[in-house]
């Protein structure tokens, strides 16, 4: 089976948009232009920091880091962290310090083109420029460790990968279908309905191709960011698709089962035209943009100004004693910053009261200031950040609209996004009758597929069905595959999962990749010996 960089295909809806895609994107875009309304822009500023913090957390959870947000504040300042929890805060730091300069570039008109070859290379060299040596090493099938190479494609076979039941292209054709991936979503940026589609329809199909030996889902997230960005729906950096991937719209589960459902292949005529199901990535498409305006939504009740002040007075109420405090900081949260000669202004006390409330809460850390002469700007201290910003990193109460979820996926069962695996003994006979019907059919297929049908035909007809070997045909297919034509791990292990009949239950699938896994070096050794012994000499 030839891989070709269509295999992609749907990358997004060109002709005719789903209604129910265009009327999210009106829904964010109007969501997203009201974010952040009523707030000065140095406060904007300083909480955009906060959700780049927030940001970074719910993208190392969802990749199983759990990180506490005050260990990522002070790996971020240069503190001291324990020895126990410093590679996690400094990875999260990594995150921080990629995003900050995302947003630079956003904000001076320079972002590139998210979706290019060079953008997404550079995030990932960044990223791991940053990284900690405990996370720039990444562990093979075979229990080898190999160095992450920063901005790197995966590009020989021992970087041949699988993400659960996915077998992401073979890392010798990873450039070609990365140079499509880039050529086919700048095609997407035509209108500003496909920007934003694209958004959700991008993040799948890069993890889909999965370029990296590591770190693609973290890459992916934060191309997502600055493609919001550079669709006009960034809201001043005061949201993040991280929280929401990681929280879904109704559980935790979400993001995981939609990648997984979007890998589907076509189910049919009806089903677009491409090799990937069009309605699936129509599904995975308003999943997604339904979590992003769920967490615009929560982004715009958890920083309304009103609210934020109302909040924030009482909190300086509860641990001052000093009555001109929350004036003071209502005043610096609407205007941004204040002289601190203007501050006996607000409180209309002598310049020595004032000079005692502004010193008080500088120490508290509800203000702060370059130097003691500066205008002071408003700070959001770490440790009372739950009760300004209830269920930022935790559960909370916010006022915020309930998400609605798409109708598809209240109706979706389990079935359709996970591989249905027989488990009993009537079931597995038959899918081996199955599997054995359709042998005629692979041997009119190429590549494994042929190999496998040719071999498996020749298994039958010495021992008919009662006394075949499966186990003997896999090892021939796997020899030969890789072996003699070259071909990759993955296509090998996913061509013998989906039509071997020795390989229905989990078991016989893992230990397939196993055999797989162990047998590859040798025979790609073996193949490319073949191949120098067949070059003509000079």
């Amino acid at each position: 089976m030839e891989e070709v960089p269509t295999r992609i295909e749907p990358a997004f809806f060109e002709g005719s948009i789903p209604s129910s895609l265009s009327d999210l994107v009106v829904e964010i875009q109007m969501a997203a232009a009201n974010l952040g309304s009523g707030l000065h822009n140095d406060a904007a500023s300083e909480l955009a920091d906060l959700v780049r913090v927030m940001n970074c957390y719910y993208s190392n959870l969802i990749e199983g880091h759990n990180t506490r947000p005050k260990d990522i504040e002070r790996a971020l300042a240069g503190a001291e962290v324990e020895e126990a929890t410093r590679p996690l805060a400094l990875e999260a730091k990594a995150h921080v310090i990629v995003q900050r300069e995302i947003d630079h570039l956003s904000h001076s008109a320079a972002l590139p083109e998210p979706t290019s070859i060079e953008f997404i290379s550079w995030v990932h060299r960044r990223f791991y420029e940053e990284m900690p040596n405990e996370f720039r090493f990444v562990e093979r099938p075979d229990g080898s460790k190999v160095e992450i190479v920063p901005g790197q494609f995966r590009a020989t076979d021992k970087d041949d990968v699988a993400v659960g039941r996915h077998y992401p292209p073979s890392s010798q054709v990873v450039s070609a279908f990365m140079k499509y991936f880039s050529y086919r979503y700048k095609m997407a940026q035509a209108s500003a309905t496909s920007r934003i589609i694209s958004i959700a329809a991008a993040h799948h199909r890069l993890n889909f191709i999965h370029p990296f030996t590591d770190g693609n889902g973290r890459v992916s997230r934060l191309m997502s960011h600055a493609m919001a960005q550079n669709a006009g729906v960034g809201g001043k950096g005061l949201w993040s698709i991280s929280r929401g991937l990681a929280r879904g719209l109704n559980e935790k589960t979400e993001y995981k089962r939609m990648m997984d459902y979007a890998d589907s292949q076509r189910m049919g005529e009806r089903d677009g035209r491409g090799n990937l199901s069009a309605k699936a990535l129509q599904d995975y498409c308003e999943w997604f943009l339904s979590v992003a305006l769920d967490q615009i939504n929560f982004s715009k009740a958890v920083f309304a100004f009103e609210t934020l002040e109302a909040r924030y007075r009482k909190l300086v109420e509860s641990v001052t004693d000093d009555k001109w405090a929350p004036d003071v900081i209502s005043a610096v949260l609407r205007h941004g910053s204040l002289n601190r000669g203007d501050v006996n202004l607000i409180t209309k006390t002598t310049d020595r009261t004032a000079r005692k409330t502004t010193k008080e809460l500088v120490d508290a850390g509800f203000l702060k200031s370059s130097s003691p002469k500066t205008p002071v700007r408003i700070a959001f201290p770490l440790d009372y950040r739950e009760r300004l910003f209830p269920n930022l990193f935790a559960d909370g109460d916010v006022a915020a609209p309930k998400p609605i979820t798409p109708t598809f996926l209240t109706q979706m069962k389990r079935d359709v996004i996970v591989l249905s695996v027989p488990t009993d003994v009537e079931d597995i006979t038959e899918e081996v009758e199955r599997r054995i019907e359709l042998i005629p059919k692979l041997q009119k297929s190429e590549g494994v597929e042929k190999i496998l049908g040719d071999s498996a035909a020749n298994e039958l007809a010495q021992y008919g069905k009662a006394k075949a070997n499966w186990k003997t045909v896999q090892e021939r297919v796997i020899n030969e595959s890789i072996g003699q034509h070259g071909r990759s791990r993955a296509e090998v292990i996913k061509t013998l999962h989906d039509h071997s009949p020795g390989a229905i239950t989990e078991e016989q699938k893992a230990d397939v990749a196993r055999r797989v896994e162990e047998a590859a070096p040798g025979l790609v050794a073996r193949y490319n010996a073949s191949r120098n012994q067949r070059k003509p000499k000079r």
